[in-house]
């Protein structure tokens, strides 16, 4: 069964935040108040808390720059993000060995 158009940004950042939640201290994704527009608050490692959207130009912070990655607006805002990405991947590389 598929998203309807109108789930699809929702379920998107949902599950881009999911799959970034290593790197967050939290995060909630707001009901949907568009078909074309989602809307999360998320507080980064260091305690900042943002307001996130994903639209059709992409992710953005409060209406500021587009970003075409959950990953690459993290990255911008947040060194713990970085660091702590750094070291997951570590720990996964090591547990291979």
């Amino acid at each position: 069964m598929s998203s309807s158009p109108s789930s699809f940004y929702y379920n998107e950042l949902r599950r881009a935040l999911s799959e970034q939640s290593f790197g967050l201290t939290r995060y909630e994704v707001t009901r949907q108040d568009t078909p074309h527009e989602a809307t999360a608050f998320v507080t980064l490692l260091e305690g900042t808390a943002l307001r996130v959207s994903l639209n059709t130009r992409g992710y953005q912070i409060d209406g500021g720059q587009i970003y075409e990655s959950i990953d690459e607006l993290l990255q911008s805002v947040s060194p713990m993000f970085m660091q702590k990405r750094k070291d997951v991947l570590l720990a996964k590389l090591q547990s291979l060995q």
